[in-house]
């Protein structure tokens, strides 16, 4: 049976894979494989290291594909296994957080700094400038810009405070706009 990505649902994909048709694993594979790794690179910013953590995701989401209740939140479920795992390989790494104080953050020009951001500067700057960024303060950047995980989510998964996530956040939007507008003055004068 041939199976096409693009007519086949998620649904019918874990039906072939529980009957034991290779063809359902492969082709939830090339469907959710690049945005898991997405995920993944984003925070160890490692090529290599996260090409290894994505086949464990996989190894592990198809070994419990049959945990799965609801069938239609595969990538999902996927994509939450990938951060996961990356978060427990910056762990082994011995990556730590250290809290800080909620009263240091004292800028409250936050809406004013992200519509410059979003006007001023294309995503592939961001990302770049995210890149160089220290590991602690670009792993939560990524979950919460890139991920979507809400601040207490990042805090949970971390171990660590929601006041020291929203700082380090706060931190980091700062830095950004630091290197994004000397990057962009460099440019003017190059």
């Amino acid at each position: 049976m041939k199976t096409t990505a693009v007519n086949i649902s998620d649904k019918e994909l874990l039906e072939l894979c529980g009957s034991g048709n290779n063809s359902g694993y492969s082709v939830l594979y090339q469907r959710y494989s690049k945005a898991a790794f997405n995920s993944i690179f984003r925070l160890v910013n490692d090529r290599e290291e996260a090409e290894d953590i994505l086949q464990e995701v996989f190894v592990k989401a198809f070994s419990e594909i049959k945990s799965l209740k609801n069938t239609d939140s595969f990538g999902g479920w996927v994509k939450r296994i990938a951060i996961n795992h990356a978060l427990n390989f910056l762990r082994k790494k011995k990556i730590y957080f250290a809290e800080i104080e909620d009263d240091k953050m004292l800028d409250t020009k936050d809406d004013e700094l992200e519509e410059k951001l979003d006007l001023e500067f294309r995503i592939e700057e961001l990302q770049n400038v995210i890149a160089e960024l220290p590991l602690q303060i670009r792993t939560i950047v990524n979950l919460f810009l890139f991920e979507n995980m809400p601040q207490e989510e990042i805090a949970k998964e971390l171990n660590i405070p929601p006041g020291t996530v929203r700082s380090y956040y706060h931190r980091a939007k700062k830095k950004i706009f630091e290197k994004l507008t000397q990057k962009c003055k460099n440019e003017r004068f190059a």
